[in-house]
């Protein structure tokens, strides 16, 4: 559990702090900012696949659908968007920030077993579902053998 606890200029504490966050703002430390940028923004993403489509879930919480772009170009299906920050208040002072803001881009390869002629896409609830249809002979055929 986190405690959120008001700290004044003054405070030891909050000198410390200072000191310690000023010591990653030398040029050694430059490449942090790529590492823990806050645009890094990635949507978690789940693919499953049954007997007739391959699945594609991801995660998008605070994005509109309009600010996602679904493109297929020589078997990779990219999805790519951003996610808008939400704007500054000058009155707030940010205690803590885990949520991730910024573009995003997510490709995967299509196999020939994929109708890419039928893929379809929806997005509820801040998730995005894309379907992909199996071809008819990517399908496993089930065939039952009787016992003589």
């Amino acid at each position: 559990m986190k405690n959120l606890i008001k700290f004044r200029k003054d405070d030891d504490l909050f000198n410390i702090s200072d000191t310690f966050r000023s010591i990653f703002d030398h040029p050694f430390f430059s490449f942090r900012n790529e590492l823990f940028n806050v645009s890094n923004y990635s949507p978690r993403t789940r693919i499953t696949e049954d007997r007739d489509n391959f699945y594609i879930y991801m995660e998008m919480p605070g994005i509109s659908k309009d600010d996602v772009k679904i493109t297929l170009e020589n078997d990779t299906l990219t999805i790519s968007g951003v996610k808008k920050q939400q704007q500054k208040s000058e009155d707030a002072n940010l205690i803590m920030n885990e949520i991730y803001y910024g573009e995003f881009c997510r490709s995967f390869n299509v196999s020939k077993d994929v109708k890419t002629d039928a893929i379809e896409a929806n997005f509820k609830d801040g998730v995005l579902s894309i379907t992909l249809p199996k071809v008819e002979e990517a399908k496993p055929v089930v065939k039952e053998i009787k016992v003589k």
